[in-house]
């Protein structure tokens, strides 16, 4: 009996230890947020961009909106990260990934130095 109960105890460390990041859940969290950033985006800068050239109505406010400056940091921002995560969980449901920890570390510093960048490339 004292045996089983030390197995429990063990078992229950190993599984406070796997929850305690929460690293996945940031992740999951950060991807349907940019999900839907992109949803809204996307669809936007295109309509806009047919705008600009006078292909479709809305040539004043809509066309000015496909050159914002904000507006492709935010799209950059989303695109990058969206992307950069979605392969981290190719790469886990792969069996690749054994930490996900590390990999999520390594992408988030990955992103942020794209979008630092980008948003320098941007601006200047």
């Amino acid at each position: 009996m004292a045996t089983t109960s030390v197995q429990t105890r063990k078992s229950l460390q190993e599984v406070k230890v796997k929850q305690k990041p929460f690293v996945g859940y940031i992740a999951w969290i950060v991807q349907r947020v940019t999900a839907l950033i992109l949803l809204f985006l996307l669809p936007l800068k295109i309509y806009s961009g047919y705008a600009m050239i006078g292909k479709l109505p809305g040539a004043g406010t809509i066309s000015a909106l496909h050159l914002n400056a904000i507006v492709d940091a935010f799209l950059i921002f989303a695109l990058i990260f969206h992307a950069l995560y979605g392969f981290r969980v190719i790469l886990i449901d792969m069996g690749v990934v054994q930490d996900n920890r590390s990999v999520f570390k390594a992408f988030t510093i990955i992103a942020a130095i794209l979008c630092a960048v980008m948003f320098y490339v941007i601006v200047s």
